[in-house]
């Protein structure tokens, strides 16, 4: 049942992580209904955002390019169809509006003198215009013609119209053209002061990350420490230092390394914290400069080559900062609750084992929970940031789709290992410092993540396992391990001395202080397994404390050595019958059946 049920959560994992990359990769679709023919507008669109329907009428208001405030509003006929080719000689009201506002910067690029300028009403086609002229330029610039709609949107007769826009024309131009110098020079007074600022603190991120370099050298230093050189618990000769004493050293210096990085990844993290608050300082006094310059003179900002592209650029730096942002309080939480913070411990929501093994794992959660997180938060951001980018719907459509089928195919095994390494660390079937044998590879287990198991061989390989190949687990080094040592000692023994013996051999080791902590309980001489020709097989089973068996072990087999050679017990030998064949002497008898031993 249990099996099955794990298998069922396996399952239920798989799904969710299928299901929450289609829903990131998906577009939203909405519902389409085709009505009946005759009912609605057939190829009605809706105007642009700018642009107000009132029935026939639509209205949109005119900006100044100097100070990009609402000179006057146009109106025209509604244009229900705004494709090109159903439009005909029908003229949108924006295409107008965009129109005069190429005139009026044709006016500003000339430049026209604006102690000379003089608007003026005129009449064209039985139509008021109004149109600008100077000293310089005698032909008048026809800016605009007041049209019947635009009288009926006022509800002011066309003439009276005309004078109105003449007059708001020349208050806004004549003013926004003799301050344009003058708002040039405090824009170039602007921009040095922000390219000073700049350089001022990209100068101290510099040196902050001199100190980082430093810190990330020494975190590397001390991940690459060398270990003792000793045997791993999975070779059999004998080393100067015992398997315990290594496993032990191992696990301590790893906790030892944890600690140091733990403290060095909080230096590094409040300076990355620092570099990262700067790079937004930096920001932030651009786009402060950036209104102060629209402050200043909105057409030198709106009319550089930067102005149009702005909008997008903010959407997606705003994007950029809180995407970036919430990585790193979800990593702050993270590591918050990794180490002990105000009584709570993210080790205390994990049952297992002692604290070292606590530990260990609680730092592999940790970690494995910060690349998650990050994935998931950086996911959200980008798809956020091709919205901003108004890519087109069928364009991101078909990207989606490739990208879905390519995930589909190409990222089976990332699923099955990020899968199998969640089960790994929440079943806590190993973890950083255990001594495992999967099977196709063994030794002590040097990194976990969701991904990939890392082991060190007994030769001092590093083997690296997708968590999806671990189909099953032998974790030498989990709450206990035994010691189950088997001795064939002659047939001709006495059963009983023999067993004697043993036992006096490993009470010996019991009470021995040195050893006496090793174990967990007393040695267990369970009595004679087997007898056959090559001697009686007798068995120990000593329980240990986690990682003591092997150095246990060595030890129990050393001193039964000593103990059969003083009471003079001799090994197990196998016998082997030989048959001499049958041959008659002289007297026609058959020659005896001889057996010898080997």
């Amino acid at each position: 049942m249990v099996i099955r049920i794990s298998r069922l959560s396996r399952f239920m994992l798989a799904f969710l992580i299928a299901l929450g990359i289609s829903f990131a990769i998906s577009e939203p679709s909405s519902a389409q209904f085709s009505l009946p023919g005759g009912i609605g507008l057939e190829g009605t669109t809706a105007p642009p955002y700018e642009v107000t329907r009132y029935g026939n009428i639509e209205a949109v208001s005119v900006k100044s390019p100097l100070s990009d405030q609402e000179l006057f509003t146009i109106a025209s006929p509604t244009v229900f169809d705004r494709d090109a080719s159903a439009i005909g000689e029908q003229v949108p009201v924006e295409h107008r509006a965009e129109a005069i506002r190429d005139n009026l910067l044709l006016l500003i690029n000339r430049p026209m003198d604006p102690e000379t300028l003089l608007f003026e009403v005129s009449t064209l086609n039985n139509a008021p215009i109004i149109d600008v002229r100077d000293a310089e330029f005698t032909q008048p610039l026809i800016i605009a013609t007041v049209t019947e709609y635009d009288a009926n949107y006022v509800g002011t007769p066309a003439n009276e119209l005309a004078t109105v826009w003449r007059d708001a024309l020349e208050d806004d131009l004549l003013d926004g053209l003799r301050n344009l110098p003058e708002g040039r020079e405090r824009v170039r007074t602007i921009v040095s002061y922000l390219i000073v600022f700049s350089i001022v603190v990209f100068g101290f991120k510099f040196a902050l990350s001199r100190r980082q370099k430093q810190l990330r050298h020494r975190k590397k230093a001390i991940n690459a420490e060398a270990m003792p050189v000793a045997d791993d618990g999975l070779q059999t000769e004998a080393r100067p230092i015992s398997m315990q004493r290594q496993v032990e050293q191992k696990r301590t210096n790893h906790l030892r390394k944890l600690q140091q990085v733990f403290t060095l990844d909080r230096q590094l993290s409040v300076l990355d914290f620092v570099q990262w608050m700067l790079f937004w300082l930096v920001i932030l006094a651009w786009f402060i400069g950036e209104f102060w310059v629209y402050q200043v003179s909105p057409y030198i900002l709106l009319n550089s080559p930067i102005g149009e592209p702005l909008d997008i650029i903010f959407h997606l730096l705003t994007i950029w900062f809180l995407t970036s942002l919430a990585v790193r309080i979800c990593r702050r939480l993270i590591d918050h609750f990794a180490i002990e913070r105000e009584g709570f411990n993210l080790g205390h929501l994990v049952a297992f084992g002692d604290e070292q093994r606590r530990q260990l794992r609680t730092a592999t959660i940790a970690g494995s929970l910060k690349g998650l997180v990050t994935i998931v938060i950086v996911v959200i951001g980008l798809l956020n940031a091709l919205q901003s980018l108004e890519i087109s719907t069928v364009s991101l459509v078909a990207i989606t789709s490739v990208a879905g089928l390519a995930i589909t195919f190409g990222s089976q095994n990332l699923v099955k290992d990020l899968v199998n390494g969640f089960f790994i660390l929440a079943e806590d079937q190993y973890a950083i410092g255990d001594v495992i044998d999967i099977g196709s590879a063994a030794g002590l287990v040097e990194n976990l993540n969701l991904r990939v198991t890392q082991l060190r061989s007994g030769g001092g390989e590093l083997v690296t396992i997708p968590n999806s190949s671990i189909s099953q687990v032998k974790n030498l080094t989990r709450n206990w391990s035994r010691v189950s040592f088997n001795i064939e000692v002659a047939y001709e023994t006495s059963p009983d001395e023999a067993l004697a013996v043993l036992d006096e051999v490993a009470q010996t080791l019991y009470n021995d202080p040195e050893w006496h902590d090793k174990m967990l309980a007393e040695p267990k001489v369970l009595g004679i397994d087997s007898v056959s020709h090559s001697g009686m097989a007798i068995t120990i089973m000593i329980q240990t404390k986690p990682a003591q068996q092997w150095g246990v072990g060595r030890e129990l087999r050393l001193r039964v050595r000593r103990a059969m050679s003083e009471n003079n017990i001799d090994i197990g030998t196998p016998r082997t019958a030989f048959v001499k064949p049958a041959v008659e002497n002289t007297n026609g008898a058959l020659a005896e059946q001889l057996e010898q031993p080997v």
